[in-house]
């Protein structure tokens, strides 16, 4: 009789431990936790309840069966999504506990019927809210409704004494298909959950197994190959759906995942075809495992695209000049290295084309680094007009543009880069428009030829480097072609460069005066300080060699510091002397007068050497004044406060410059020797030196002859109002000691 009775209570106890069981493995899952302990406390209200009993076993009953009614609604609630309200929960069904064990006491038939009720409405209540979303414990709402009725019928037949047996037997067949449906509701819910993570994790996967087969892919994969559905994936080759590797290289490839020591997870980058036709890169990420006895390899399959155009980008930009988007001296170096290599094999020529902005810092000093940079993007345009298909450009650096024309004929190459040279300089003195100025650019180009003048890049760079200097050196504003001569030059150049590093500790330097007289009484009046340099090594170096290259270097700062130290303190050596100079005349560069710290320089001299500022002139130059304008104009300002002259040395020389004096408040004006050179004997020499002396004193400035040779010239200068004679016919560069009646010291 009891058959049917254990084997549906054995039900309960095997379905409430799975319950519990779930709940420990994941304890999010609190409904399993609440049915599995409500399912057990129900099994045992049933075990009770066959027993004969008095008004504690009642009791006992009740409260086990309460307790089992309260655990499904709270696992259901749970379940839904509900908020469980203990508080109301233990109130109506501690009342409904109350409420049966009374009736219990009075007739005990009845409760039982009521327990069996109350568990029917409850299951049905379970079954209905399960069945209201689509989901895998819908086979267990089913078999909580298929309860729920039976044990209404239950209840309903056991006030005719129905078979027990039978009826703890379908229970015992309803439970155990509970069971089954929550072990299916719990394996699809974490197939469910195991598709959703790999679908929702925004990169392909795919399953395969030792034979190629696809047992799974994901969503994101069916986008990477261009299929229909994952569900076309499986059961099929991957090589037939990804496209990507034949089945040859498949099978390698799984070989060399599930070799044992092989580094996981193993990585490795593809170009996947997809169906269409449309290859895109993708990034395999690979692990095997273990399924059943069967070795499976799971693959996480990632576009690259971003990545690779990303790479593609700072490739790019690593090649390219921020500023104007050309290509960089670093790129230029590459390409035009692989250009000559294939120069040198095919017999044809590579030109290149060094392209300097001449005087384009005082852009930048007067309208500042943006008004320069915006320029220079302007200028990169205008040269990207002139570049052939094959041609290279590149900013080299600064002002300084590279254009490389590869491929010419060796008969033709040097007419190419001689008209490509004119058409540059025509393209920039075009004006560039740069509201609210129109701006007009000159430009120094050198040319080079490979392979002849340069066989790497370095090597042709430093022959256009070179003959870029001869065309500065050559006023500028023109192109030069590298010939042989100029690498002499250069080297000579970078030996003078390094020997006056060290001329000054060395005590290389020395100062020559030349004398400046009145022009009608000849009496000396000051002197001109001139540098002279003699080498160890090189020997007596001319000015003119070296102090353009050392205006280039910087060094002539440091230079013009030493000479207006020596050239205080021999100012002050010949102070209170008969005779003596009341002056001396310093020349100095643009580089010095730019200086930041050229005043401090002038009075550092002054206070070390104790002379009176009177005593120093600063000479400068026409191209100083129309350069560095602005600049000169406060530093003269400068000079006069502290009560140091000024003076313009070469006048008329290079520059139609007239306009500019009305700029400078300068005290003196040197006529420059190749004025004064013939004025005897030629009349339109004459007028001009007539016309500067005329317009030196409308402007209050004294007026110095240079160059003067002879008594003629004396005189003539004298009669037309020249104040001041310098020349051979009054004495050449002495060194202190030498001049008439002056004596010197040395040097502290």
């Amino acid at each position: 009789m009891y058959s049917g009775i254990h084997l549906s209570l054995l039900a309960d106890l095997a379905l409430g431990s799975i319950l519990i069981f779930l709940w420990v493995v994941r304890r999010s899952d609190r409904h399993a936790l609440y049915w599995g302990a409500g399912q057990i406390m129900l099994g045992a209200a049933s075990l009770w309840s066959l027993r004969t009993h008095g008004l504690g076993e009642a009791a006992l009953i009740a409260t086990a069966g309460t307790a089992g009614l309260l655990g499904y609604v709270a696992g259901t609630l749970h379940f839904c999504a509900h908020p469980i309200r203990w508080r109301q929960q233990l109130m109506a069904w501690g009342l409904y506990a109350l409420l049966l064990i009374g009736i219990a006491h009075f007739w005990p038939s009845l409760s039982f019927s009521l327990e069996l009720a109350a568990l029917s409405g409850v299951l049905g209540w379970c079954a209905w809210k399960l069945s209201r979303r689509k989901h895998a414990y819908l086979v267990v709402g089913v078999f909580f409704a298929l309860r729920a009725l039976m044990n209404l019928a239950f209840a309903s037949n056991f006030l005719t004494h129905m078979n027990l047996d039978l009826a703890f037997a379908i229970s015992f067949i309803l439970k155990t298909g509970s069971i089954l449906g929550l072990i299916h509701a719990v394996l699809h819910e974490n197939a469910e959950r195991f598709l959703a993570t790999l679908n929702g994790l925004g990169h392909g996967f795919v399953i395969r197994d030792a034979d190629g087969i696809i047992r799974f892919a994901s969503q994101k994969l069916v986008q990477y190959t261009g299929n229909a559905s994952a569900e076309a994936f499986f059961g099929k080759h991957i090589s037939a759906v990804t496209h990507s590797r034949s089945v040859e290289q498949s099978a390698e490839w799984f070989r060399q995942v599930t070799t044992p020591g092989t580094r996981l997870p193993c990585i490795d980058e593809a170009l996947h075809k997809r169906k269409d036709g449309v290859e895109i890169p993708v990034e395999i990420i690979s692990v095997p495992y273990e399924d059943r006895g069967q070795t499976l390899v799971l693959s996480q399959i990632i576009d690259i695209q971003a990545r690779k155009a990303q790479e593609a980008a700072l490739q790019r930009s690593a090649m390219l000049d921020k500023e104007t988007g050309l290509f960089n001296r670093s790129t230029l170096r590459q390409l035009l290295g692989g250009l000559l290599e294939d120069s040198a094999t095919s017999g044809r020529h590579t030109a290149l084309l060094l392209i300097d902005i001449d005087h384009f810092r005082r852009i930048n000093e007067t309208l500042g680094h943006s008004v320069g940079d915006q320029l220079l993007r302007l200028v990169a345009t205008r040269l990207q007009g002139l570049q052939g298909v094959h041609d290279i450009l590149a900013r080299f650096g600064g002002d300084e543009f590279v254009l490389v024309v590869p491929d010419l004929d060796p008969a033709s190459a040097a007419e190419e880069a001689d008209r490509l040279a004119r058409l540059l300089l025509l393209t920039l003195a075009t004006p560039f428009p740069l509201e609210p100025f129109r701006i007009t650019l000159k430009a120094s180009i050198g040319i080079a030829f490979g392979p002849a003048h340069g066989l790497d890049a370095e090597s042709l760079l430093s022959a256009a480097d070179t003959a870029l200097h001869s065309a500065k050196d050559a006023g500028r504003n023109r192109y030069c072609v590298f010939e042989a001569r100029m690498s002499a030059q250069s080297r000579d150049a970078l030996l003078i460069d390094e020997a006056l590093q060290q001329a000054i500790a060395r005590k290389e330097f020395r100062l020559v005066y030349q004398p400046i007289v009145e022009a009608r009484s000849r009496r000396l009046c000051k002197v001109e300080a001139l540098l002279r340099w003699t080498n160890p090594a090189l020997g007596f170096v001319p000015p003119d060699r070296f102090i353009p290259i050392a205006e280039e270097s910087g060094q002539i700062v440091d230079i013009g510091a030493w000479v207006l130290q020596e050239a205080a303190r021999q100012a002050h050596a010949w102070a209170g002397q008969a005779g003596a100079p009341g002056c001396i005349s310093v020349n100095v560069s643009a580089a010095q007068l730019t200086d930041p710290d050229f005043m401090a320089t002038v009075e550092d001299a002054l206070m070390r050497s104790g002379a009176a500022a009177s005593m120093l002139e600063v000479e400068m130059t026409e191209r100083v004044l129309i350069e560095e304008a602005d600049t000169v104009i406060r530093v003269i300002e400068a000079l006069h406060a502290r009560g140091l002259g000024s003076s313009l040395d070469d006048f008329g020389t290079g520059y139609s410059s007239l306009s500019y004096l009305t700029r400078f408040h300068l005290r003196t004006l040197k006529i420059d020797r190749a004025f004064v050179n013939g004025i005897e004997h030629d009349a339109r020499n004459l007028a001009l030196v007539r016309a500067i002396i005329a317009m030196g004193h409308s402007l209050g400035m004294q007026i110095v002859a240079e160059g003067v040779e002879t008594e003629e010239q004396a005189s003539l200068l004298a009669d037309l109002g020249c104040e001041y004679l310098q020349g051979y016919l009054i004495s050449r560069p002495l060194p202190p000691g030498e001049l008439p009646g002056l004596t010197t010291t040395t040097e502290a």
